[in-house]
């Protein structure tokens, strides 16, 4: 556990620095043009940073639960192991992020809305990039900024987040719920 928890302490301090530092600059310059003050920012920050803490939260808590789940489903961690896998590359396909919402077929797009993984994406993407004014080059098409991209081509909408909350949320309880009903009920304990 200490590996794990440093490791994701490093990697997140490392990520956060380049990022804080452009973002600075633009502070500064936004300040001295009388924009706004270090507080307004400074919220404006920790807000960001609360959804993604809360979103990265409960995808692991979802995982750990699905993981402990599939172990109570089955009589032991090997058999748990395969049925896992086997969903891992599904919620994979389904995540949006490699097929977005608007280009999987129609046939298909009940499974995007229950897999576990596309909530994670989207609410990471709307948080993190759904209110970006920047402007981004997609090849072949026309600059345009990054919050109409997300919105445009994963069909993500940032008034949605507070559903993507409760789903993450519901997520974990199921699969917790779920684990408790099955260790109760299902018993592989041959004797």
């Amino acid at each position: 556990m200490y590996a794990a928890v440093m490791f994701v302490g490093v990697n997140n301090c490392a990520t956060v620095q380049p990022l804080v530092a452009i973002e600075r600059t633009v502070f500064y310059r936004e300040r001295a043009a009388g924009m706004y003050s270090a507080l307004p920012y400074a919220l404006a920050q920790a807000a960001k940073f609360f959804w993604f803490y809360f979103i990265s939260l409960f995808s692991f808590l979802y995982f750990t639960y699905y993981g402990m789940m599939t172990v109570s489903l089955s009589p032991n961690h090997q058999v748990a192991a395969i049925f896992a896998a086997t969903f891992y590359s599904v919620f994979n396909l389904f995540s949006g992020f490699f097929i977005p919402r608007p280009r999987i077929p129609k046939w298909w797009v009940w499974y995007y809305w229950i897999c576990p993984l596309q909530w994670t994406v989207y609410g990471l993407i709307v948080t993190q990039y759904g209110d970006l004014e920047s402007y981004i080059t997609v090849p072949g098409q026309s600059d345009q900024k990054i919050k109409n991209y997300v919105k445009d081509y994963y069909g993500y909408n940032t008034d949605f987040m507070p559903v993507v909350a409760v789903v993450l949320v519901g997520f974990a309880v199921f699969f917790a719920f779920m684990f408790a009903l099955c260790i109760k009920k299902l018993n592989f304990q041959q004797r």
